[in-house]
């Protein structure tokens, strides 16, 4: 196919086997990533938002002209969204593998596999952030068009056929990762961490100078007075708690500073706190319950929906939409995460919302039934309303017709 003055081709079916994700090369190192996904914050936090997004079922509706949504389970893409957008991943794996993607390198990539119509996605191919880069192509009338360059592909790939998940950017083209707005905290972060390991690995140890009084020592005595404390500080296996015994004019000064002089666990605090907010998450939601109580968590459930899991949810949508379906479905057809799915744990609320559903006649019975995965009951399928309440219209009318009857 010809655009622009270019020529593009569908990508095959070895081209994309070809990509490591995709192809099954065995265990992915993390790379530039692994260092930071040491930390358990923002270990946490990744796997917190990637998880909040992935359990979501992803759903195809159906629009009347009067905007009243319908599922459609038997569109085409259907069950690519919902249940397997490629061959090896289920849609958990494909959402929380994107997502993870968009948070440590601050774009999720997804190569669109059409059929043999070049219209209808047959796959949904995750590629790695570090196999894709941007390419700017000149058309004949000199106007500058974005591609993509897969490692591995020989053609460039266009913007409708790849789902660009990005995370905060400076000019919507390319993402910024979280982690490069937080590299200083992570640095003070790992650094506390290394010295925390350091100092529990050494037995609790702290560094001093050994002295002996009234002696000047040659060279090769302070080698093996050098030797032998070592072998006698390590004589216990590993295990900290041991002692050593000094010799009759020997005598030990720590000259380093305890953990809690220097404050090391309340660094260790403050980092936890500083990461989560780069990453929208309470510490709360990170099991940092030092000045949580039971109305705190409630209230940070509610704010981690609206503040962090909404627009993640949202820019999926919304990148899905605009590139899974074609120009002519766009208006008859959308992709939504079916958010009810976050109620199934917390039954409490779940009947609270399906009780206001029904009795402003929202839903059936019937309705209610088949989403908390019960049967059909007979004469199910009838909304009802409260009667004890009208409209103020009504209410007039009613009182003068009762003081007429007088």
């Amino acid at each position: 196919m010809k655009l622009f003055g270019y020529e593009f081709r569908k990508i095959s079916k070895k081209e994309i086997s070809q990509v490591s994700a995709y192809g099954g090369t065995g265990l992915i190192q993390l790379a530039s990533r692994e260092y930071p996904m040491l930390l358990s914050t923002v270990y946490r936090c990744v796997d917190l938002i990637s998880d909040s997004v992935a359990v979501l079922p992803l759903e195809v509706f159906r629009l009347d002209e009067a905007g009243f949504k319908m599922k459609d389970t038997k569109h085409p893409i259907y069950e690519l969204l919902d249940l397997e957008p490629n061959e090896n991943m289920t849609r958990y794996v494909f959402i929380k593998t994107l997502m993870a993607s968009v948070l440590l390198t601050g774009n999720g990539y997804a190569y669109i596999e059409r059929g043999e119509d070049g219209v209808t996605p047959i796959q949904l191919v995750y590629i790695p952030s570090n196999q894709v880069s941007i390419q700017w192509i000149v058309d004949k009338e000199g106007i500058r068009r974005k591609r993509y360059l897969v490692s591995g592909f020989t053609q460039l790939v266009e913007p409708c056929d790849m789902i660009h998940v990005l995370n905060f950017s400076y000019d919507g083209i390319i993402g910024v990762s979280t982690l490069t707005h937080a590299r200083q905290t992570l640095g003070i972060a790992t650094s506390s961490e290394e010295h925390a390991a350091g100092f529990f690995k050494s037995g609790a140890a702290v560094s001093g100078v050994l002295t002996i009084e009234g002696a000047r020592l040659t060279k090769e005595q302070k080698e093996q007075n050098y030797k032998q404390w070592e072998e006698r500080s390590n004589s216990n296996n590993g295990r900290p708690g041991g002692i050593v015994i000094l010799e009759g004019n020997m005598k030990y000064q720590p000259i380093s500073i305890s953990p809690k002089d220097s404050q090391l666990l309340e660094s260790r605090q403050f980092n936890v706190v500083d990461i989560c907010r780069f990453f929208s998450v309470s510490p709360v939601k990170a099991f940092d319950l030092s000045k949580s109580s039971y109305s705190t968590i409630e209230a940070t459930q509610l704010e981690y929906l609206t503040d962090t899991a909404l627009p993640v949810i949202t820019k999926i949508e919304q990148e899905i939409n605009r590139k899974v379906f074609s120009r002519a479905e766009r208006s008859m057809y959308k992709a939504e995460f079916n958010t009810s799915a976050i109620l199934r744990a917390d039954k409490a609320a779940q009947g609270a919302f399906w009780k206001d559903m029904a009795n402003v006649g929202a839903a059936t019975p019937n309705e209610i039934r088949r989403e908390i995965g019960m049967s059909r009951i007979e004469n199910g399928d009838e909304a009802f309303v409260q009667v004890n309440v009208m409209t103020l219209k009504n209410a007039v009318k009613e009182k003068m017709i009762e003081g007429n009857q007088e």
